[in-house]
């Protein structure tokens, strides 16, 4: 009795609680219903004001005869499709009619409505723009992207102009973990179709010759390292594959899935273009193209790239804030003064930190111009360092001197040459593609142009400039997307940092060794048990030191930092150098802290050495190195110092470095040039006073 008593009052208390549960959900949705309305209410609202004060500075400047594009139905939809309020003023209404014009002549819309169609469809995700349609205030004010170009001072060119007939790039990142969720949601909007282009992968030297091996009847694996010689014996079957080989690289070898483009058609995808299903993701299949982007282009398709960006999914799973609502803080700035930027996703490699360290940035702008610096580009030509010099000793730099987007390279052709920014990004073009022609017409202009206000070591020296665009750089409107998401990152790194680290951990890979991000989420009251391959428990923790769980698992659960590391002072003492002074070089005695120092390897990166490199370094012999290799370590949880290594130093298998050194630039971005260094092991204290 007393039992079935107990079961009905807890069945009573079920009850209760699903009663309670189901009044939550019903008032949540209400909630949910009245937000979207509001949200609805405040975009028709938006609608209402733009469409007046068009009209109203319209009328004040001569009405539609004047201005007969707005007698045109699309632009019209186009303006239904604002979410933000346009500003008065001629400068936003000229940009907009500019653009709006442009659209029109180009038949640009179908790619704007696309666009803001799937950013419809997959609204609750967060997203942002990669490449350059954060040029554009037609996409600002559509909500495609959350960047202002009038007030950051970003022209159109680089998007479209009137030169370019090319339909733009619109390329949205979103969260890389819910990206198969949104081709899936894409597929089911538009069934049959969507489909994803192609890359088409070419023979390079060495996938060429394995071809060419296989094609003379060799079947069995070849290593990455190979010797044809120890596959053919006979020279003249070696000379016909080395013959074939040459033939082979540079044509089509296969096909591969592209990164995240796609095309939605009209209708069905055409049969001439299909190549095969791909898996989307359990199971779900999608259509794949055999077209590339330059055939989608040629055909005039539009493509839309929906890329990942696992700096989203971090943030996304700390705070769902929209990245343009983070105000500015001047703790948050303090981080990247401090070249404190481990675990920021694109911000926070060694080179990062040290160019945030230099530049001390105070706002937006110079957090993207940080990005913008580190891309080849922009570095080269020891570009990046005299930009860094006259910005730390002077707070500033004359941005008409350097290119450190693409956009500056438009405005200073045209200015160089006095023509239009979209006849200057011809040239640009031409120089990033290696046009011959174009770059030797470009020469003769600059030469005619500039032959009296110029010498002509100047005029060569721009010209190596711009043949630095052949490298990898950002337009300016990428390198603002990217530092919204930065600053956003590293305003939640300082406010809460448990949460940020365990989102990291969960999502980010990174350059820095494992141990790293382990120990700083450690550092900020994270249980790292709970994350990597295997969860950990007490009783295993137990069983093992932390140099046996680093050797286990690449990083250690115990409140110590691995024994034995360190960096000592050991006093000044005096290092000669050579200076220049009246155009001669003098030997000059200074004094510099002495280092000694043991840590375990966070990160390292082998460069080859230019001129710059080797001119700070005194030793002759080291001078003769064709590489040197930059390396961090760790000697105390959250301290990293910086070692250089002439000569090329393959550290993948080792994890300790111990010698010591001088210790240079120690005001701004600390680094020691090393004297004497070995590699060590990590083990405990006996067996190191034995390594001793």
């Amino acid at each position: 009795m007393n039992i079935k008593n107990k079961n009905t009052k807890q069945l009573h208390i079920d009850d209760f609680f699903q009663i309670h549960r189901k009044k939550r959900d019903v008032v949540e949705e209400v909630r949910e219903e009245r937000k979207e309305e509001e949200k609805e209410e405040e975009i028709n609202i938006s609608k209402r004001i733009n469409l007046e004060k068009i009209e109203h500075i319209l009328e004040e400047k001569g009405g539609i005869e004047r201005f007969p594009i707005w007698g045109n139905g699309k632009i019209q939809k186009l303006i239904e499709t604002f979410v933000r309020e346009m500003e008065t003023g001629d400068i936003y209404f000229e940009r907009l009619f500019y653009e709006f014009e442009l659209i029109e002549r180009n038949d640009f819309f179908d790619v704007f409505m696309q666009v803001k169609e799937i950013l419809k469809l997959t609204e609750g995700y967060p997203h942002i723009i990669r490449g350059s349609a954060g040029c554009s205030y037609v996409c600002y004010l559509m909500g495609i992207t959350n960047i202002h170009p009038i007030h950051e001072n970003i022209p159109l060119t680089r998007f479209m102009h009137e030169r370019r007939t090319d339909i733009p790039d619109i390329d949205i990142d979103f969260p890389y973990h819910v990206r198969d969720e949104i081709f899936e949601k894409i597929d089911r909007r538009w069934v049959g179709r969507v489909a994803r282009i192609s890359n088409h992968v070419k023979f390079k030297e060495k996938s060429a010759l394995k071809e060419a091996i296989r094609r003379k009847g060799y079947h069995r694996f070849i290593p990455k390292e190979f010797d044809i010689q120890d596959i053919f014996e006979d020279p003249s079957v070696q000379y016909e594959v080395q013959e074939e080989a040459e033939n082979l690289v540079g044509e089509f070898r296969c096909y591969s899935l592209h990164c995240g483009g796609i095309i939605i058609f009209r209708d069905k995808v055409p049969d001439e273009y299909y190549l095969k299903e791909y898996e989307m993701r359990d199971g779900v299949m999608g259509k794949q193209l055999k077209l590339n982007k330059d055939e989608a282009e040629d055909f005039h398709l539009i493509k839309i790239d929906i890329l990942s960006n696992r700096g989203l999914s971090q943030l996304w799973d700390v705070s769902q804030i929209p990245i343009e609502d983070y105000p500015y803080d001047r703790q948050v700035y303090q981080l990247f003064e401090n070249g404190d930027t481990i675990g920021l996703t694109y911000a926070e490699s060694r080179g990062m930190c040290k160019i945030f360290r230099e530049m001390r940035p105070k706002s937006l702008d110079d957090i993207a111009c940080a990005l913008g610096l580190i891309r080849p580009a922009a570095s080269k030509n020891g570009q990046k360092c005299t930009f860094l010099r006259d910005y730390y000793q002077m707070g500033v730099a004359e941005r008409d001197d350097f290119l450190i987007y693409d956009d500056d390279a438009i405005q200073k052709i045209a200015r160089l040459l006095d023509i239009s920014h979209s006849q200057a990004d011809i040239y640009r073009k031409a120089f990033a593609k290696n046009r011959y022609l174009q770059k030797k017409e470009f020469k003769r202009l600059l030469d005619e142009k500039q032959r009296e206000f110029m010498t002509m070591e100047k005029r060569q020296m721009i010209f190596e400039q711009l043949e630095c665009l052949q490298e990898y750089s950002f337009c300016k409107s990428h390198a603002y997307s990217y530092a919204k998401l930065v600053y956003a990152l590293a305003y939640q790194r300082y406010y809460h940092p448990q949460q940020f680290w365990e989102s990291t951990l969960k999502h980010c890979h990174s350059s820095y060794r494992t141990w790293v991000h382990y120990r700083e989420a450690k550092k900020a009251g994270v249980d790292i048990r709970k994350y990597g391959k295997k969860k950990r428990t007490n009783q295993y923790i137990q069983e093992f030191t932390n140099v046996q769980e680093f050797f286990r698992m690449g990083y250690w659960t115990g409140n110590e930092f691995l024994p034995n590391m360190y960096m000592r002072n050991l006093g000044l003492r005096d290092i000669v150098e050579k200076v220049e002074e009246d155009g001669k070089k003098v030997k000059k005695t200074k004094q510099l802290p002495y280092i000694e120092f043991r840590g375990i390897i966070a990160t390292y990166k082998i460069y080859q050495t230019d001129k710059r490199m080797k001119k700070r370094e005194q030793d002759a012999e080291l001078k003769k190195q064709k590489h040197i290799t930059f390396v961090t370590l760790g000697y105390e949880d959250g301290k990293y110092i910086d070692i250089v290594l002439w000569g090329m130093y393959k550290l993948s298998r080792v994890h300790c470095i111990y010698g010591e050194g001088f210790l240079e630039d120690e005001h701004t971005s600390p680094w020691i040039r090393v004297k004497k260094m070995k590699f060590g092991r990590i083990e405990n204290d006996i067996e190191w006073e034995e390594e001793k």
